[in-house]
């Protein structure tokens, strides 16, 4: 009997109900939806770190030693350890594509993840392992040859398999704003298929190995030297062709010495890898240039910044709609308690107990919510989460990825449905209370009383209409409040997601506008000298350009916790390469300081004036300067300085690119020292496939705002007019049209919509930027809201609004006076 009640009551009731339905389905789909990608990636990203035994720690340095790695192996702490080599070079028939080369002789830790043909083996020198994403977009097969060249040198080897590396989970090529797995591959070899007497010979010749250098690493020449010296002669009197005599009598085994390990990897059972710090330099006396984990390699740390956004996403919009449905669920039942109250009264004198009474309307939120929240469950991971998860598949590379559950997703349908249920119960409980043979009876009038808003002075000069709303809104304060807090979450997503598209408007602006200040750019090979790029430019005109990996501090020599890894760019000051400050204002480095991207100077704290220290990479030395800009750049952040005062620290300048206005299109394919070029067009296209994301989640802030502002504002309106309907028959006895009726039923509505435009307003550019903010470090975007934006989402609101009030003009004009007259006698 109370079930067919229940299904009764709902079908008659059906606008709210269905709104609690949809308020609870759109807060389990969004946390799903989000989440369900995140799960998805979570598991594959375990699977795949255990497989290829991914290391904990990371050291860089000039050249680690055997006995490096035999004193940080003995170490209590460290589990396992392993040297190898990175360099960066170029294929050799793929459009020059950026080719991560790693030189290893044993396979311990981040191995890497065979997906076609063998496992690697550091042993095979006849034979290279390809990543697996390149190899698909050129067309490239297990057994096929491949080529890359790396300063001067080139090998050729065949390709025994198609891998995977949890190193670049997210890559990028140097030249590209954003992923094309056409132009950026990584490779693993055996340490010994490297070339090692070809690629010494040509460094010599190249003048970029020296009897210096020599001398410093190995003690080749050290009989040499003592001849010389005892004959009253230098070192510096050893020449090129003296030592290429040298290197033809030696063995391939002792020329691999030239070939320093710039890396050692280690594994370790501790939690906090950075702790291990002071023990491994240590081990390895100091002589090293950076200790990392994993946070800090960039192909994860992109990849762990887009999951942490999406986590926070969904579970603050995941709040914002349960909210909603709270409010909804205590008006919708206090009113249907109320008017119910005869019912309830006739059922406890018939013997049926409270408690049971309460279950019967407990079940209606129950039911309704519980349903929503498993259509939520259904269609966030299955089908939306599954379309997110591909949609990044095609921005980063994660073995088996695909969208999944976990416990979270049952318990926040749980919590959803128990927090709606326990809302019904905290709107029944008073009724139920009252004595049966009180509830039998009609409940009394509220006694009447004069609304905070008679007290105003101009009161009676205010029209019927107004003074008549304004009384309602003081004795519904629950509904008004309802209205107002709904529509001021509407209105602020809605702003939102308006001004995404604004904010992306202002990035392109900034980057192509004032940062970017080119028409071509020409990237260089990594065996350029600097003298051939000096020339290149004297011949094309621009300006050089170098980019590194360094790390800052604010003081020196910091420990791993005090020290940011960022980026360093080395400008001519030409202005083709623009810096802008905190504002967007192009600005020039005053000589002798740097400049400083905005978020890593809050980061260290430091402020224009004050001293910062860097280091090159994989270098051992540190530097100080002095901050003279705090910069702004929507896509990179760092430290840029002139090449004048880089050059002054005694680094090399060794330059990248050369930004030019000059059409050098094609130039690669008739000089090796240039590996790509880009045109203006190029970089356009690449920055609209980078925000294809930003757009889908754009598209899903919309929607979902909008679904909220209908919801809410409909929810409004229809509770206004079942609690006012009384009165509004009243009115018509004495006289009222529908017209005037509904007049008074959209002033409201409006007043209220217009009240929760204004409280919302301010809000959507703080959720914008923390938005922007929650995607890493690497990423700087300024949150910028025109009014444009406000008024269209102003516009939808009030447009809503309006609406309501039509579609419930029928109903007044559809209004029984007599039938609804009759409960008043």
């Amino acid at each position: 009997m109370l079930i067919r009640k229940m299904l009764r009551e709902m079908q008659t009731n059906f606008g709210q109900f269905f709104s609690v339905f949809l308020l609870s389905f759109l807060a389990v789909c969004m946390f799903t939806l989000l989440k369900a990608s995140n799960v998805g990636a979570y598991h594959a990203l375990n699977n795949f770190h255990q497989k290829t035994n991914l290391a904990d720690g990371w050291l860089y340095g000039e050249g680690f030693s055997d006995e490096d790695l035999k004193k940080v192996r003995e170490l209590s702490d460290v589990t396992d350890a392993q040297l190898r080599m990175q360099v960066t070079g170029t294929s050799v028939g793929q459009n020059n594509a950026q080719i991560e080369i790693f030189l290893e002789d044993e396979n311990l830790l981040t191995k890497p993840y065979v997906l076609e043909g063998v496992e690697f083996n550091p042993s095979d020198t006849e034979h290279l392992w390809l990543s697996e994403r390149f190899a698909k977009e050129w067309d490239l097969s297990v057994g096929d040859d491949f080529a890359v060249t790396y300063n001067g040198v080139s090998v050729e080897k065949k390709i025994a398999g198609l891998i995977a590396s949890p190193e670049f989970s997210y890559m990028c090529a140097d030249t590209d704003l954003d992923v094309d797995f056409k132009n950026i591959a990584y490779v693993y070899m055996s340490y010994k298929a490297f070339p090692v007497r070809e690629y010494v010979e040509h460094l010599i010749a190249a003048g970029k190995i020296t009897a210096n250098d020599v001398l410093e690493h190995t003690k080749l020449l050290d009989a040499v030297l003592e001849q010389l010296e005892a004959n009253g002669l230098t070192k510096d009197a050893i020449t090129q062709e003296m030592l290429l005599k040298r290197i033809d009598g030696l063995s391939d085994e002792k020329l691999l010495a030239m070939m320093p390990y710039t890396q050692m990897i280690l594994s370790t059972d501790k939690e906090d890898v950075l702790a291990l710090e002071n023990e491994i330099s240590e081990a390895v006396n100091g002589d090293y240039a950076v200790f990392v984990d994993k946070d800090s390699i960039a192909g994860m740390k992109v990849l762990a910044d887009e999951l942490s956004q999406h986590e926070q996403f969904a579970y603050i919009f995941t709040m914002v709609f349960v909210l909603i449905a709270l409010l909804v669920i205590m008006t919708a039942m206090s009113r249907m308690v109320a008017n119910q109250r005869t019912q309830i009264g006739t059922m406890n004198a018939l013997g049926m107990k409270n408690s049971k009474i309460m279950r019967h309307y407990l079940g209606y939120s129950f039911v309704i919510s519980a349903l929503g929240a498993a259509f939520g469950l259904i269609v966030g991971p299955l089908w939306w989460g599954q379309a997110l998860t591909e949609l990044f598949v095609s921005f980063y590379t994660i073995p088996e990825w695909k969208a999944a559950y976990d416990n979270s997703f049952f318990i926040a349908a749980a919590v959803v449905v128990l927090v709606c249920t326990c809302t019904s119960y905290l709107s029944c409980r008073r009724l139920l209370r009252v004595k049966p043979s009180e509830a039998l009876r009609p409940a009394p009038p509220k006694s009447g009383k004069n609304c905070i808003f008679e007290k105003l002075p101009f009161w009676k000069g205010l029209g019927f209409t107004v003074q008549y709303n304004l009384r309602d809104i003081s004795r519904a304060r629950l509904r008004a409040f309802m209205g107002i807090f709904g529509t001021a979450c509407g209105m602020m997503i809605m702003a939102c997601g308006l001004a995404c598209n604004t904010t992306l408007d202002n990035v392109y602006d900034w980057n192509f506008a004032k940062l970017q200040n080119y028409d071509y750019n020409i990237q260089f090979a990594k065996d350029i000298t600097t003298q051939q790029a000096d020339a290149f430019s004297k011949q094309y005109g621009g300006e050089l350009i170098m980019a590194d990996s360094v790390e800052v501090a604010a003081k020196d020599h910091a420990l791993s916790g005090d020290k940011k890894t960022t980026g360093v760019v080395v400008t001519e000051g030409k202005g083709f390469y623009g810096i802008t400050n905190v504002r967007q204002e192009e600005v020039s480095i005053p000589e002798g300081t740097v400049a400083i991207s905005s978020k890593l100077a809050l980061s260290l704290g430091v402020e224009v004036g004050d001293g910062v220290y860097w280091h090159i990479y994989d270098k051992n030395e540190w530097y100080r300067a002095t901050v003279g800009v705090i910069s702004r750049n929507p896509t990179s952040s760092g430290i840029t300085m002139l090449r004048k005062d880089f050059e002054e620290t005694g680094n090399k300048f060794l330059p990248a690119f050369l930004f030019t206005n000059e059409d050098v299109t094609g130039l690669e394919r008739t000089n090796s020292l240039i590996t790509a070029t880009h045109s203006k067009t190029d970089r356009l296209e690449a920055f609209m496939q980078s925000m294809q994301i930003m757009y889908v989640m754009v598209g899903v802030l919309i929607v979902f705002a909008a679904i909220l502002i209908v919801v809410v504002l409909y929810n409004s309106g229809n509770l206004s007019f079942n609690e006012r309907i009384k009165e509004f028959a009243t009115l018509k006895v004495l006289g009222f049209e529908s017209k005037q009726i509904q007049k008074i039923l959209t002033i409201q509505n409006l007043w209220l919509s217009v009240i929760g435009i204004f409280l919302g307003t301010p809000f959507a550019k703080i959720i914008l930027q923390y938005m922007f903010d929650s995607n890493g470090d690497s990423y700087d975007y300024e949150a910028v809201i025109s009014a444009g934006d406000y008024i269209y989402a102003a516009i939808f609101v009030l447009g809503i609004s309006v609406l309501a009030g039509v579609f419930f003009s029928k109903r007044i004009r559809r209004l029984d006076m007599v039938e609804v007259l009759k409960g008043m006698e």
